[in-house]
């Protein structure tokens, strides 16, 4: 192995893999990412046995083949080094990363003990554009549990839709129980992932990390218990979570007896500045629905109390209603559009937020019970 490849693509290169290489694996080869020098271009790929990533790179190749280099701290010695050409050259299962002055001799592992790339065998295959794949992500993934091992919550569920116009869309849907969002975007192709999996949280977020680049075509390919992310150099692979996710359809409510229009921006400044109060354990903010304004509250104990005012346009009867504070700044803090609309039942009833302009996604946040 023997290549040329400037700093900057070097870091990318590495940086591209350190969400997915395990941190504290009992399994060394797992800390590692393997370099692959190839015909122009270094490839990297890391592994945490579950989920895959492999990203390419221009280089200029001299002498191919391969390296098993700690992933973690090969990235730290990429961004360390002076910008310029890089030189990497494995000798004797060393890896020499040469950018004078600066020089280092990097121990590796054997690449032959590098877990290989999965094989998937496809049943089906959708394109969908890169924008709207990253939308569905940001507009969903934060309502997955961290650390939930409730059989169906600890992934995302996709599935098919049909828009009112006829149009094919894939609609990402996740909970914790105490919030249901869903995001939708067109696609093209056939819709294949089995019933019962559903998107490990991981792959979501490292997902989206792909996403950056606009106007490019994401290819999503689903085996048996597996699925395919391939967008330009970067592909990844994860294996499907088992689990049934709930019947989240009968949640959803039918009627409202409130409608409201609000300004998103107007009304996340206000949830982040009462948001300083409500440090209770539930993040308890108040908000008072009246004719022509939200009033938004919060007591401390310790502190004090905040009240913050946002206009809006109500359709019904005023109300009081509690909620945590920060299941709604998720809400309004991962959209983009410029209004939103509220729809509300009793004071118990799930508050249902979605889009004005817009009928591709949809947020609830139940409510708690004010002392």
């Amino acid at each position: 192995m023997d290549l040329h490849i400037t700093q900057d693509e070097f870091v990318r290169a590495m940086a591209s893999v350190q969400g997915v290489v395990e941190r504290r694996s009992t399994h060394q080869v797992l800390s590692n990412a393997l370099l692959t020098a190839a015909a122009g271009e270094l490839q990297v790929m890391a592994t945490d046995s579950e989920l895959t990533l492999v990203s390419r790179h221009v280089a200029q190749v001299s002498r191919e083949g391969m390296a098993s280099i700690h992933a973690a701290h090969l990235f730290q010695v990429a961004r360390n080094l002076p910008t310029g050409p890089v030189h990497l050259v494995l000798e004797n299962q060393h890896l020499v990363v040469d950018a004078p002055p600066a020089h280092y001799r990097i121990l590796g592992l054997p690449p032959e003990d590098y877990p290989a790339f999965p094989a998937i065998e496809a049943v089906s295959k959708l394109e969908v554009g890169s924008e709207g794949l990253k939308r569905l992500v940001d507009e969903t993934v934060f309502a997955i549990p961290l650390d939930d091992q409730r059989y169906g919550l600890n992934g995302g569920h996709l599935e098919s839709v049909e828009s009112p116009d006829g149009e094919s869309r894939v609609r990402l849907v996740t909970t914790d129980g105490s919030r249901l969002c869903y995001s939708e975007t067109p696609y093209s192709g056939t819709f294949g992932m089995g019933r019962h999996m559903l998107l490990p949280r991981k792959a979501l977020v490292e997902l989206r990390k792909m996403l950056d680049r606009p106007e490019e075509k994401v290819e999503i390919a689903f085996g048996e218990r597996a699925a395919t992310f391939t967008m330009g150099t970067a592909i990844l692979h994860t294996r499907l979570v088992d689990g049934e996710f709930p019947a989240y359809r009968s949640v959803l409510p039918k009627t409202h007896l409130r409608r409201l229009e609000v300004d998103r921006i107007a009304l996340l400044e206000a949830f982040r500045r009462v948001s300083l109060e409500a440090v209770d354990q539930s993040n308890t903010v108040r908000i008072q629905v009246q004719p022509e304004q939200l009033l938004i509250s919060a007591r401390s104990v310790d502190h004090g109390e905040a009240n913050h005012p946002v206009p809006i346009t109500l359709e019904g009867e005023p109300i009081l209603m509690g909620f945590n504070v920060r299941f709604f700044l998720d809400v309004v803090s991962c959209m983009t559009d410029e209004a939103l609309v509220a729809e509300l039942g009793e004071a118990l009833s799930p508050c249902v937020v979605r889009p004005r302009d817009r009928d591709d996604a949809l947020f609830i946040v139940m409510p708690i019970r004010l002392e």
